[in-house]
């Protein structure tokens, strides 16, 4: 089990620094912060559809349609060891669209960042905001350049007037995006934002450079903001984790589930709203996604954080 992280070191007036790789990891990447847009340069990426993909898997498990044979016939091997694969990522959707709702509705929020997204379809977290908070801003940051691709689709297809927009960043290492100028043009940090990590925190491998990224992020927000969090729980054996490691290959999206125990360890500190941080079935249950007769089969974990000093 890992230790509980070490506290990062402190920058100006106290805040985290946030910046920088931990030894044996990779530095954060020149597109620190990149605007995504239907008249940005763009170079298109090249894309193997033989070969499976973390985002486009969970795209099919929650019934989009971005995603390959190969990405297909992956959950369909993965489901024959673990059934409980469709059921948990059914349950993280319904909760990315709970979460998203309820702090829209009725905390005075209408400023929104999501960081660590997965492809924004047509019931994306961003349609669920604006059905609360019609004039809110909505602005997604992905390090995924699949998941860039298809924002970038979506954002063309989509009225200028809809004020969604995407940052290509590293938001295992938020603070270029977080002080980037461009942003602060979209979201006004003197005020309350409603942050979802939604992919984030199962989707960084070291316990310090996340302890060191949700720190970042709570420096920059002011008293009022609320950030939703989830992660992955341990898979129910290690004959499904060795799967899922061969799916993925060497793993570069760093998906990483994590112990209870060791959940609880990282987000020491933070205050949960209640019900606290639970299975995602037991989380404002609202009849949608899979429910309480599903709760021993949910092995994610999620809450929002209210922020406040």
């Amino acid at each position: 089990m890992a230790t509980a992280p070490s506290a990062p070191a402190p920058g100006p007036r106290g805040r985290t620094t946030g910046r920088g790789a931990l030894p044996g990891e990779q530095p954060a990447s020149p597109w620190d912060a990149v605007l995504i847009g239907p008249n940005e340069p763009w170079t298109p990426i090249e894309v193997d559809p033989d070969v499976p993909h973390p985002i486009r898997m969970w795209d099919y498990m929650i019934g989009g349609k971005d995603n390959y044979e190969s990405d297909r016939g992956a959950v369909r091997h993965l489901l024959t060891l673990w059934p409980d694969v469709m059921v948990n990522a059914r349950a993280a959707e319904a909760f990315a669209h709970r979460a998203s709702s309820w702090i829209a509705d009725g905390h005075g929020l209408d400023q929104f960042l999501q960081m660590g997204t997965a492809i924004p379809i047509m019931n994306s977290t961003d349609g669920f905001v604006r059905e609360r908070a019609p004039e809110s801003t909505f602005v997604y940051v992905t390090d995924d350049p699949i998941t860039a691709a298809h924002a970038r689709a979506v954002l063309a297809a989509r009225a200028p007037s809809y004020t969604l927009h995407v940052m290509r960043g590293e938001f295992r290492d938020p603070c270029p995006v977080l002080t980037h100028p461009w942003l602060h043009g979209k979201i006004d940090f003197s005020r309350p934002v409603g942050v979802l990590l939604l992919g984030m925190l199962d989707y960084t491998r070291s316990d310090v450079r996340l302890r060191r990224a949700l720190e970042s992020i709570t420096d920059a927000l002011v008293p009022g903001s609320l950030i939703v969090v989830m992660q992955y729980l341990d898979f129910p054996d290690e004959t499904v984790g060795e799967v899922v490691d061969s799916l993925l290959g060497d793993n570069q999206a760093e998906f990483t589930p994590r112990s209870r125990e060791q959940t609880d360890r990282l987000l020491e500190g933070f205050e949960f709203l209640p019900p606290g941080l639970v299975r995602l079935t037991d989380w404002h249950p609202d009849g949608n996604g899979p429910g309480a007769d599903l709760q021993d089969r949910c092995h994610i974990v999620g809450g929002v954080i209210i922020i406040k000093r």
